[in-house]
Formats: C-alpha cells, structure tokens, sequence
C-alpha cells in the first residue's frame, strides 16, 4: 500500500463470520493508513480491535451469518471505536478478568482492552450491543482505568 494524500476522518466496516477478524484487521490497517501511526500504536489498535471481535464470535453467541459493524473514527490523540453487533449482551466494564485458561491459552483478551483502551460507553440498542472506546496514540502503554488519554505525543 502507498500513502494516501487524503483520508476520511470515519470509517464503517461491515464484519461477518470466520472472516471477521482479518475483515476488521484489514479495514483498520486501511483507516490507519496516511495517519503516521508508529508501528506500536497500529499494532495496539488492531490487537484491541481483534480481541473485542474474535469475542463477540467466541463468547457472544454470534453465528457466521451475523453482522459486527466497526466504526473508527480519529480524534485528538485518540482512535475511536465503536461496535455494535447483535451478540449476547456484555458490558466489557463490569465483567469480571478471566482466569488463565491453560487449555485455550486465553483469559488475558479483556485485560488488554482494558488497558489498551478507555472504553468510553456501552449500551444495549434495537440494533444490539454497542460498545465505544478509545484508544490513546503516542503512550506506551494505555491509560489508567478511568483515566482519558493523554495528547499524542510527537
């Protein structure tokens, strides 16, 4: 891919079935393109967005015929996310922190999310659940629970 002149400020991807996840990686390499994101924060973006998507299909009762539709949108040191997909409902902010699950390998996707992102808003729609969050750029790490994200550094 080569540098874009322009970009859109918003982007929507339509996610379905066991192309969901390269689906949703893909589209936000595509949004992160001409955005002069380091390679860390592309990196956290997409293993944030991976793991909220690789859920809604492992946990959320979704079946390869239903739709996750993934919404980013840049602001001032942020990326946003929004999600709405029509999943069993689940508030990422109240859910307990898995356990370690030697069999799958799993248990740590949450937390990543959780520090990775300030999840901005859940809520349960017509359309389904719909999650937002932030994901912070030019931090190390993410912010504190609680805490918004800091200015992009550069």
């Amino acid at each position: 891919m080569t540098p874009r002149e322009s970009y859109s400020d918003r982007m929507t991807f339509l996610l379905q079935g066991g192309d969901a996840v390269r689906q949703a990686t893909e589209g936000t390499r595509a949004f992160a393109d001409g955005r002069n994101l380091t390679a860390d924060e592309l990196a956290r973006l997409c293993i944030v967005i991976e793991e909220l998507v690789v859920n809604l299909y492992d946990h959320g009762g979704l079946t390869k015929e239903d739709q996750v539709e993934l919404i980013l949108a840049g602001e001032p040191g942020a990326i946003r996310v929004t999600i709405v997909d029509p999943g069993v409902p689940f508030d990422p902010r109240s859910a307990p922190m898995e356990q370690d699950n030697a069999e799958r390998g799993g248990g740590a996707g949450i937390g990543i999310v959780r520090t990775w992102a300030r999840i901005v808003e859940y809520d349960v729609t017509d359309a389904g659940n719909r999650l937002e969050l932030l994901v912070p750029l030019g931090l190390l790490g993410g912010p504190a629970a609680g805490q918004p994200p800091l200015s992009r550094r550069r």
